[in-house]
């Protein structure tokens, strides 16, 4: 029977296409336009795999999932609990020990994403190139040497070369991950394993607001150490198992890991051959200029870094700013530390529900938009100011809710990349480079240490950024959505040709077969 071109145009159009099959023996083999298939249930939504999983599969993808995440969360963690335990720290006493005033808070962040971001972008090239299983857990180890110099500064210049070092070795932790996670899993199993990856940061904050805590208030003369020293020595302690765990079960991308631990060979030829369905175009021999040029003549590049700047300028609100509010408000030492981890909170529940919808789903947008608007609602606040402080304050913890944007854009960017590695590598680390390169010195100006509580000049920048933010994934949503509409036509008419065969709609939500 030949297709109508009704049928024809569905084939082409439909969103929630799961595969073509072959009906009999000596059909062509299947083709897989689209991985997701809308879910049914709640229980769908929220279940750890996508439908059709084997028990094979699942027995790998568990052992896949404990490799790459147990030392990528437990790293990212330790990674942020050291970016907040300078701001918990200076509010601490450190400013007093040390002498610090002025601007110097932010000149040492300053300092630290100058280093960061230098050797981000070459870096996580060179990574699509060399073995991740050695390179990240060897910068982990150094990582927590220069955290435990932290404890020993005694003065501002000491600090600052702790800050450059800390920066340098921590430049691969959050990308290099992402990296390896997009190497690993289908589009349909990126965003919950990216979310938990990405939890680990808000979780690395909360708990270094507690650790701070606990650290002034219990820890504070011992050993002839302040309390907010304490805090740099604890993430040195953490640190060390964690990188022995990098070294024993943490993999390289799937064609260069060799059996390990965990995995076998067997494991690692299922996941390859997963991962054929998702059409990746292996990466070159040689790293050549063509890379480059290529991801700068495609639009990803430059709306995903532009929205990773906005969501860097709008996510700062909540840390920083807020403790220097709380500081220049005179709440006392465990309210500074301990009252900015209720955001956090929040957007670790959002990060998880929100990503496990997107990944049953394929739509990204709409929790974006969601997030986006309730940080318009707080930055619009904020910018008023001259509300009740009951208002104030639910506009700064309100603010935190950004950071759950973090899993969704990384997955959402993995998902437009997903055909070519070095662009994938790239864009995801251009996201995160370019965004700190703007925030490592907007803050000077927008929320300069000495302008709180009021930050006028800031709270209207954030204000306008929620604003662009948000207007900014329309265009987004509808060129994504254009690039797979167009994908899944030229998949279909490769398939068609190299075939010969024509294609008729069997079920237009799930599957297409030949006749």
């Amino acid at each position: 029977m030949a297709p109508t071109d009704a049928s024809k145009q569905a084939a082409t159009d439909a969103v929630e296409v799961k595969s073509l099959e072959a009906p009999s023996t000596g059909s062509p083999p299947a083709l897989v336009l689209d991985d997701y298939v809308k879910p049914r249930t709640w229980g769908e939504v929220f279940a750890w795999f996508p439908q059709g999983t084997t028990a094979e599969e699942k027995r790998v993808l568990y052992k896949v999932d404990f490799s790459i995440l147990a030392f990528g969360c437990l790293s990212y963690f330790t990674k942020n609990l050291d970016t907040s335990s300078l701001s918990n720290a200076y509010a601490s006493g450190m400013k007093e020990d040390l002498n610090l005033g002025g601007n110097d808070l932010n000149y040492l962040n300053a300092v630290y994403y100058a280093s960061y971001l230098a050797f981000m972008i070459p870096g996580s090239l060179a990574l699509t190139r060399l073995p991740a299983r050695w390179i990240l857990p060897t910068l982990e180890v150094l990582w927590g040497v220069s955290t435990f110099g932290c404890a020993w500064v005694q003065n501002l210049t000491q600090l600052y070369v702790c800050r450059f070092l800390l920066g340098a070795f921590e430049t691969l932790c959050m990308t290099g991950t992402i990296y390896i996670i997009g190497s690993w899993y289908k589009r349909s199993e990126m965003g919950m394993r990216v979310a938990l990856f990405q939890v680990s940061s808000p979780l690395g904050t909360m708990f270094s607001g507690y650790l701070q805590t606990a650290a002034y208030e219990n820890l504070s003369g011992v050993g002839g150490l302040e309390g907010w020293r304490w805090l740099y020595v604890i993430c040195f302690v953490i640190t060390v198992p964690c990188a022995l765990l990098g070294y024993m079960v943490f993999p390289s991308t799937p064609d260069k890991t060799k059996p390990m631990l965990l995995l076998k060979q067997e494991d690692i030829d299922l996941m390859k051959r997963r991962l054929a369905v998702e059409h990746m175009r292996p990466p070159d021999k040689k790293i050549r200029l063509q890379v480059v040029t290529r991801m700068l003549k495609r639009w990803r590049f430059w709306l995903f870094v532009l929205a990773w700047c906005f969501f860097d300028q709008i996510g700062y609100v909540g840390k920083t700013p807020f403790t220097l509010y709380l500081k220049a408000e005179k709440y006392s030492v465990p309210k500074i530390n301990n009252l900015p981890t209720i955001g956090q909170a929040i957007s670790i529940v959002l990060s998880l529900v929100q990503s496990f919808y997107s990944d049953k789903t394929g739509d990204r947008f709409s929790p974006c938009v969601f997030n986006t608007v309730l940080c318009m609602l707080g930055s619009y606040i904020l910018a008023a100011w001259n509300v009740k402080d009951g208002a104030k304050m639910f506009a700064w913890i309100i603010m935190g809710v950004e950071t759950a944007m973090n899993p969704l854009l990384m997955s959402w960017a993995s998902d437009a990349t997903m055909d070519d590695h070095e662009e994938r590598s790239l864009v995801t680390a251009s996201m995160n480079c370019i965004g700190q390169a703007f925030v490592a010195w907007t803050p000077i100006f927008t929320y300069p240490s000495d302008g709180a509580p009021r930050f006028r000049v800031g709270n209207i920048f954030t204000a306008v950024c929620t604003t662009c933010h948000f207007l900014q994934f329309f265009v987004m949503q509808y060129l994504f959505l254009r690039d797979r509409k167009r994908e899944r036509a030229a998949r279909l008419q490769r398939w068609q040709e190299e075939n010969g065969a024509e294609m008729v709609v069997v079920d237009e939500k799930r599957s297409m077969s030949t006749e």
